[in-house]
């Protein structure tokens, strides 16, 4: 077992885990190695040339390939690249196991793709040594790979989220800009009002006459001020309303790219992309319905949220009843955001993996706020549950991920609990942000 660190991110990898095919036509050879690498927890396939070595490969994916070059039918260097070429074997590590040891022969090995080349009388411990070290390069670099793909996406959303902040912005300055005018020219209405009314002491039918006129002027620009505020609130409505919009759009381009996808697993990465996008839009649908701009009505918009994920999945057809007991709670749009998605994650990985060996189910979804005024939001399922060595904390899981960054993000705390089904409970207050307006 290896632990490793790389800006940020852990890996832990078992070299113990993986494969080695061992290719050598000297059954001597084949015993000596081969009797080393078991007892030291390896799992050893076996292939006595490089025709049945090919398909070998092909089929049982190893973590790693030592390979004899002096064999009958093609020799080692052909074999290597054959599998070079070939892209279900092109990126496993092959070393070169053999009696050759001139330069030549070396440099030959590597031109043909080999990582390294080991000479005969073979060393099992440095031959050893040496799977660890490729395993483990192979390992961080998959690895690495796939959490650049991942920062990559994260780094183009946010992005698009910071023009889009970016817009909003510059025109709620604009607005700041054109209040901040609109009450200087006020403030000079009112002073000349001032000298107005002293100037016209002296002939008071005049000056009853001109002050009745200022009055009509200053609820004219009263009537303009509210009516230009009753026009900020109808833009940030219309804002909200093509936020959510714009996120529908992105979440059918997901669909449409989704139908031209064969492989399932894929498919089911933009269902929950689809399902996440959903989530953000229904905060901004709520907003845009609600006569409060600040704040939406938590427990409504999780009937919203399930709603839409029970048309997802389709539970009718699978016998899956969710039942809900939710609270009147106004939340923020951030910790809005946050809610929904969390629901999101842990309501369709209940619908996904609680229940595939059964043909009913029952989901709870619970929101209540307990006496030190602190939100509980509780999701739970009478499912198979997780197996006993299940580790929450280090899981893979993309979901399960985004769960605990966003419990981290609105500062709660998370409990699980695996008995009898699944139940998470998170505890939050929510926090307070700057006002937008």
């Amino acid at each position: 077992m290896g632990s490793f660190s790389s800006n940020g991110f852990n890996f832990q990898f078992d070299f113990k885990e993986h494969n080695i095919l061992i290719v050598d036509d000297n059954p001597t050879n084949l015993a000596v190695i081969v009797d080393y690498l078991e007892e030291s927890g390896l799992n050893i396939l076996v292939s006595q040339d490089g025709e049945s070595s090919l398909k070998r490969a092909k089929y049982a994916q190893p973590g790693i390939i030592l390979l004899d070059i002096l064999m009958p039918g093609i020799d080692g260097y052909e074999t290597c690249r054959r599998l070079k070429k070939e892209p279900a074997t092109k990126d496993i590590p092959v070393i070169f196991m053999t009696a050759l040891s001139s330069t030549d022969d070396k440099v030959k090995g590597f031109e043909v793709g080999a990582v390294d080349y080991v000479t005969k009388p073979i060393q099992p411990e440095e031959v050893l040594a040496r799977i660890k070290l490729h395993l483990q390069l192979r390992f961080m670099t998959q690895t690495l790979a796939r959490q650049n793909e991942l920062l990559t996406l994260e780094i183009e959303q946010r992005k698009i989220v910071e023009t889009r902040l970016y817009t909003i912005n510059v025109r709620l300055q604009n607005e700041v800009r054109d209040r901040l005018t609109a009450e200087k020219a006020l403030h000079q209405l009112n002073e000349e009002l001032e000298k107005r009314v002293e100037q016209r002491t002296v002939e008071l039918k005049q000056s009853n006459q001109l002050l009745q006129q200022e009055i009509g002027e200053r609820k004219q620009a009263e009537n303009k001020l509210r009516n230009s505020l009753q026009e900020k609130e109808i833009l940030l409505k219309e804002i909200y309303h093509r936020v959510k919009n714009n996120l529908l759009v992105v979440s059918s381009m997901f669909e449409l790219q989704a139908n031209c996808v064969e492989d399932p697993e894929i498919a089911t990465i933009f269902q929950h992309s689809q399902d996440r996008l959903h989530s953000m839009a229904l905060v901004h649908e709520q907003l845009y319905r609600s006569q409060n701009l600040k704040e939406l009505d938590l427990g409504q918009y999780i009937v919203a949220l399930i709603d839409k994920l029970s048309g997802s999945y389709d539970i009718s057809e699978q016998g899956i009843n969710f039942l809900l007991d939710t609270d009147t709670i106004y939340v923020n749009i951030e910790t809005a955001h946050s809610c929904g998605l969390i629901i999101n994650e842990l309501a369709a990985n209940a619908l996904e993996h609680a229940f595939r060996d059964r043909q009913s189910g029952n989901i709870w979804l619970g929101l209540q706020r307990d006496e030190n005024s602190q939100i509980i939001l509780q999701v739970k399922d009478d499912g198979v549950g997780f197996p006993e060595d299940f580790d929450f904390i280090n899981a893979d899981s993309l979901g399960l991920k985004l769960v605990r960054i966003l419990t981290r993000q609105i500062e709660g705390e998370m409990k699980i609990s695996t008995n009898n089904g699944t139940c998470f409970t998170i505890t939050f207050s929510e926090l307070d942000y700057c006002d937008r307006l």
